[in-house]
């Protein structure tokens, strides 16, 4: 069954050393595929298109739009047909990432809890902790303010990642809503404590440096 975009909004950002260019572009046309990543890779395109019109008229005669940075900050994927389509809220949708894409930008309005359903993340701030099949992340966001706390990046290709709204799923599977929350708060403290570690290292090591000196 096909897929299309609702309410997207993009935003790109010019790569070109020194270039302030960025703008947000909504998608209103009707892009259908029939995976998420085949309608995610469209409205890319036409987001791409937008947006070098837009920079071509104010940076056109130095430079063209160099390897923009591309990323959708609203907006959601819906099987055609589906029962969202007829006024059902969907409480879980799910996207595809290649190794290096960025999963959840720092500064982002935060509604969703994530879970890896295939392949692995991480935490830009901690490369070395993973989350693997089953673990959950982006809770803490609702906790602070709405907004995200960190980037987090898909560590493999094709890494698939599942977004709940718990307010919904709260309503059709609440057992399922508070497992997730409680792994996600115990992904959050075991965070904290290897932050807590590191810091702790650091200040030995600096203490040593100073005995030393």
């Amino acid at each position: 069954m096909p897929y299309n975009l609702k309410n997207g909004i993009f935003r790109v950002r010019c790569r070109y050393p020194g270039c302030s260019f960025h703008t947000e572009v909504t998608i209103g046309h009707k892009i259908m595929g029939m995976t998420e990543k085949d309608v995610e890779r469209e409205a890319k395109n036409l987001a791409q298109d937008i947006g070098r019109t837009k920079h071509d008229a104010i940076y056109g005669t130095r430079h063209g739009l160099r390897n923009p940075e591309i990323r959708r900050v609203s907006g959601s994927y819906e099987l055609i047909g589906s029962a969202k389509e007829t006024g059902e809220l969907r409480e879980v949708s799910y996207l595809e990432f290649d190794e290096g894409e960025v999963i959840l930008h720092k500064g982002d309005q935060a509604t969703t809890i994530c879970e890896v359903v295939r392949g692995s993340a991480y935490p830009n701030h901690n490369s070395e902790h993973r989350y693997g099949v089953g673990d959950c992340f982006g809770a803490s966001a609702l906790l602070a303010h709405g907004s995200r706390t960190c980037d987090v990046i898909a560590a493999k290709d094709n890494t698939r990642v599942a977004f709940y709204n718990l307010i919904r799923l709260s309503k059709r599977n609440p057992q399922k809503a508070s497992k997730l929350f409680q792994a996600v708060m115990e992904d959050t403290l075991a965070v904290i404590r290897d932050l807590e570690s590191s810091v702790d290292n650091t200040r030995q090591q600096v203490e040593k440096a100073s005995v030393r000196g």
